[in-house]
């Protein structure tokens, strides 16, 4: 059982709930991991499990004493009497440390015990009567706590040992046979082909075996009419009376028949193949589903990251609609006023840092600049950006993805994961990430500043040449990407220097560089601003990745696969 706990330990089952199916996947795991250990545990030990299953009060544990010969569960007219599973086994099964079901602790009686009492079980735990008897050396025999029992622990119980089942006795009584619980456990013992014998116990003289398979009629799977027993009421020590009865002598000599060491490989051959083909089903239903749930997530992230583009493609669009909006015609006309005026030879300098400075103060991009170190000229633009601009595009993308992605069923992992805390970027989250983008912009921009003032023309050191103009065209730039104008930085700019470069004072080299610098660094700012929302967007993707199966989880899936096929006696 190690090697397939280890396996089993690696497929740690997810689901984000993008198909309708989502569910199933979550309960195909827990049968199959049952079903895995299951076989794999019946396949090491060789016998045939018969197990005793019934509703409150029907004399399971009668039926138990009889088939043991012993009085070794307790009886009586008080209910329940069974509160845990009893199981008579040979000594030389080792069930302590085999027993697939984690919920089941061990306790065994050995043989060497004389003439133990009739003992209740234990609830919660599985007793096993050890004996050395040759006739069952081959045969596990269980008594089980009701069907119906009002304990959750009992029914389940119940419920596991069927699950060991190769041979099923089903005892009914006159009053209970019935009852819905029972009754339909019955019929899924027969849908599942399990070997049955149906006792009705405590049976009136007026009672007949048709009107016990009448009650079974439209069921999947059949009994036979030689499997049904029906067993007189007994009320004098009914274990010791009942194996004296000829009904129950034909009945036993049956059972010992269909489950005697000669029949036994054949039954646990097809009982294995069986369990084989169940083990199989289930897994390749599991690993469809999952395939299928793995597709549907690619086409997730697929209309997320076109989302994704749809959004900033949005966001552009208002920045340049919002810019022109500021005042384009007013900035137009300003230009035009403030180049008619433009005197080459009157203070160049003055003139220069004027022209572009007056237009971009018209629209209230910027504010007239005080000379200074540079680090400070660009903390200032920094604390000049208006970041809710790139905070409710975001939004706008999360209600998007809310809307049109979201899966309908809202007890959807994924549902609750695109709603929980954390999911979406807080506005400080935002601001964080565009001043670390910031950051590296500004860095950059004192780099390109430095590489164009060593190669403006030494003979030429007045006007746009000087190095404190060139850092104010730059610093202008850097105030119209912040300002929102990041879309048409170069349009603008060139806008404010192609008249001195007509007139001749600027160099086509400088005109040129900085026509290359401002559209780098309006390109440069809007990959700044869209890099918030492809974190928004890879944080959605993280999400929907950890509710994926992992690969590993599928390759433990199959491994399991592989071993429930080579599962065989040894």
């Amino acid at each position: 059982m190690s090697e397939a706990n280890t396996d089993l330990e690696k497929v740690v089952v997810h689901s984000p709930g993008l198909i309708e199916e989502w569910r199933e996947i979550f309960l195909l795991e827990e049968s199959l991991r049952l079903q895995v250990h299951i076989l794999l545990f019946k396949a090491k030990i060789p016998a045939l499990w018969a197990v005793i299953l019934g509703g409150t009060g029907t004399g399971k544990s009668t039926i138990f004493n009889a088939l043991c010969g012993k009085p070794l569960s307790e009886t009586g007219i008080e209910r329940p009497k069974t509160s845990g599973p009893i199981l008579y086994a040979h000594t030389r099964f080792d069930l302590a440390t085999e027993i697939p079901f984690t919920g089941i602790e061990t306790a065994a009686i050995p043989a060497s015990h004389e003439n133990p009492k009739p003992t209740p079980g234990l609830s919660g735990r599985l007793l096993v009567l050890e004996h050395d008897r040759e006739d069952l050396s081959h045969i596990l025999l269980a008594d089980t706590p009701d069907l119906d029992s009002v304990e959750k622990v009992n029914r389940q119980v119940a419920e596991d040992l069927y699950h060991l089942s190769d041979a099923v006795i089903f005892v009914a009584s006159q009053e209970k046979y019935a009852d819905e619980v029972p009754h339909l456990f019955l019929r899924r013992i027969l849908e599942d082909q399990r070997l049955c014998y149906l006792i009705l116990n405590k049976a009136e003289e007026s009672s007949t075996k048709e009107d016990v398979l009448s009650t079974l009629q439209g069921a999947r799977g059949s009994l036979s009419h030689d499997h049904v027993w029906l067993f007189p009421f007994m009320p004098n020590q009914p274990s010791q009376a009942l194996v004296h009865h000829p009904m129950f002598r034909d009945f036993q000599a049956l059972f010992l028949k269909e489950l005697s060491k000669a029949q036994m490989p054949s039954l646990r051959n097809k009982a294995l193949s069986r369990r084989k083909r169940t083990v199989q089903e289930k897994l390749e239903r599991l690993l469809g589903l999952t395939g299928k749930e793995r597709g549907a997530a690619q086409a997730w992230v697929q209309d997320l990251r076109r989302m994704e583009q749809e959004s900033a493609e949005n966001f552009l669009r208002e920045q340049r609609e919002a810019f022109s909006l500021k005042g384009r015609d007013a900035l137009k006309r300003e230009i035009r006023r403030l180049f008619s005026k433009y005197d080459v030879l009157a203070g160049p300098r003055r003139i220069v840092r004027e022209t572009l400075l007056a237009p971009l103060r018209l629209v209230g991009i910027l504010e007239k600049q005080d000379e200074g170190k540079r680090k400070e000229e660009l903390r200032k633009v920094r604390q000049k950006m208006d970041l809710l601009p790139i905070q409710a595009a975001v939004e706008k993308f999360n209600r998007r993805v809310l809307e049109k992605l979201s899966p309908q069923d809202k007890d959807s992992p994924l549902f609750k994961a695109l709603r929980e805390q954390g999911a979406a970027l807080t506005a400080e989250e935002i601001r964080d990430l565009v001043w670390k983008a910031q950051d590296q912009l500004e860095d950059w921009l004192e780099k390109r500043f430095d590489i164009l003032s060593r190669n403006l023309p030494r003979t030429k050191r007045w006007g746009i040449h000087t190095t404190s103009i060139l850092w104010g065209i730059l610093i202008v730039s850097f105030e119209i990407a912040v300002g929102g104008g990041f879309t048409l930085i170069d349009a603008v700019v060139d806008s404010v220097l192609a008249p001195f470069v007509t007139k001749g004072t600027v160099e086509l080299f400088a005109y040129h560089e900085i026509q290359k610098v401002t559209r780098e660094l309006g390109e440069r700012y809007q990959k700044e601003m869209l890099s918030v929302m492809e974190a928004q967007r890879e944080r959605h993707e993280r999400r929907l990745q950890t509710l994926l199966m992992p690969e590993e989880a599928r390759e433990a899936l199959e491994e399991l696969g592989r071993q429930a096929a080579q599962a065989s006696e040894e």
